[in-house]
């Protein structure tokens, strides 16, 4: 394994693979790490070993993926899959595990492709087995085809929750309701957002297609479609028996043994936060981002990010954020010239910016609602250290604002997920509770290593050694 490259690519999902297969068609030694066996990111899991039916289910904004690995696969870069990355340097350090070692190398430039994750919402009984995010099942019939087969109730709210509905769907699964949270009046000051979104109106009209048909197949299949649902709650013993909810005045309950449930998606910023990039509060969509720009700099002069790990606006989006990333590289390095980088970095510029039109409008329509984070006080919030979110208000109403205090106090964060499940809960918690605005309020900090190693791995660390050594 060489050690020092031109740039480091972490992440092989959509603006990964563009990233790097573009900097290496530049002359530039590239290597990318990621944590799949395959290249794809989550949008893309899988896609070279999935089955016609597969595709054929997923449909073409899956299919479509096979364009970006075949760039990637014909491009001249140093692939390591299955390499878990536990900590970056603003200096060019990576180190990661792999193989049942700790490696490290270097570069010039880091590429931080690390994309997006599910928003991690506590509520009663989301511990319980049975209980899993929409994204997650995707991912579990991408993989291996696997499709729930016993009672199941998908419950959140946005685009996701609809696609996961539509292929179970396809699929036969047996849904035993639909529970949308998202407010009903929340349409309207997403209106204003309407003419822009309208730019791209083949894709509007494609998602309203999705969730009509949805409606329609839900209509004959006999399965209720619940909207403005609230006070979500999962019962049983050993697993889910019971999902329970409140609907206007009335209570509904339906026997399932599964719950499928997505409220959003967030960028996932627990490496960038390490690395020490600068972020920005969304009031919106109510999560933290990197202060990057289109071409993916940052307040770190060798760092940069592409992709949903900037800002969550799709598989395409993320493309293009990708290669304008690996443009802007070329051109520091003096692979382009100023008047190439402009004259092939515009095109990509307006793809973008018309590809991302339709994005105001959606994040406005399911922004998260104002009581998401309303979490009774007996519910385990953070699952590595069984905080729960009574224990976090008793700290704030204690004078702690400060996760980072509350962290040192009560191991609220300190399990082996780095505080990635309970950190927005924690976050919104520290909110409801000192008055302060979101911007004001401190980040919780995350230090090396973000992922588990095990002794035996840093044991067998195979640091600055090259293949010929």
């Amino acid at each position: 394994m060489k050690t020092k490259y031109d740039a480091i690519v972490i992440g092989a999902g959509p603006a990964g693979l563009a990233c790097s297969a573009e900097l290496a068609n530049r002359g530039l030694d590239v290597a990318v790490l990621d944590e799949q066996a395959s290249p794809g990111g989550q949008i893309y899991r899988n896609i070279t070993q999935a089955t016609p039916r597969q595709h054929a289910i997923l449909g073409s904004d899956y299919t479509d993926g096979l364009e970006v690995i075949k760039a990637f696969k014909e491009a001249d870069v140093d692939y390591l899959p299955l390499s878990r990355v536990w900590q970056a340097e603003e200096t060019g350090d990576v180190y990661f595990s792999r193989e049942g070692a700790s490696h490290q190398l270097k570069a010039d430039y880091l590429v931080l492709c690390t994309g997006a994750m599910e928003r991690p919402v506590p509520f009663p009984g989301w511990t319980l087995p049975g209980v899993m995010t929409c994204g997650g099942m995707s991912n579990l019939y991408k993989d291996s085809s696997l499709v729930p087969t016993e009672p199941v109730v998908l419950a959140g709210s946005g685009p996701l929750l609809w696609v996961v509905a539509e292929h179970l769907f396809a699929l036969n699964a047996p849904i035993v309701a639909i529970l949308d949270t998202t407010p009903l009046m929340q349409v309207l000051p997403a209106m204003k957002h309407m003419p822009r979104a309208l730019k791209r109106i083949g894709f509007m009209l494609k998602g309203v297609k999705l969730i009509a048909d949805v409606h329609l197949t839900a209509l004959k299949r006999k399965v209720p479609i619940r909207r403005n649902v609230k006070n979500l709650r999962a019962e049983g013993n050993d697993q889910v028996e019971w999902v329970k909810a409140t609907c206007g005045k009335k209570e509904i309950a339906y026997a399932a043994t599964t719950l499928l449930v997505n409220e959003g998606i967030v960028p996932n910023t627990s490496l960038l936060r390490q690395v020490g990039c600068e972020h920005t509060w969304d009031p919106i969509q109510r999560f933290w981002f990197p202060k990057v720009g289109l071409d993916g700099r940052t307040n770190l002069p060798s760092v940069f990010v592409a992709g949903d790990g900037n800002f969550v606006h799709g598989a395409k989006s993320a493309e293009y954020k990708g290669k304008l990333t690996a443009l802007t590289i070329a051109n520091e390095m003096r692979r382009i010239s100023d008047a190439e980088f402009e004259e092939q970095a515009q095109p990509v510029r307006d793809m973008l910016e018309l590809d991302i039109s339709p994005r105001p409008f959606i994040d406005k329509m399911y922004a998260p609602r104002p009581d998401l984070f309303g979490i009774p006080d007996n519910t385990t919030v953070c699952r590595c250290e069984g905080i729960t979110a009574g224990q976090i208000r008793d700290m704030i109403e204690a004078g702690y604002t400060d996760h980072n205090e509350i962290k040192a106090i009560i191991r609220c964060g300190m399990g082996p997920c780095q505080g990635r499940m309970c950190g927005p809960a924690v976050f919104e918690l520290i909110a409801e509770g000192s008055n302060l605005e979101p911007q004001k309020i401190r980040q919780h900090r995350l230090r090396p290593p973000i992922k588990p190693v095990s002794l035996q791995e840093l044991a067998n660390a195979k640091v600055g050694e090259t293949d010929e050594s």
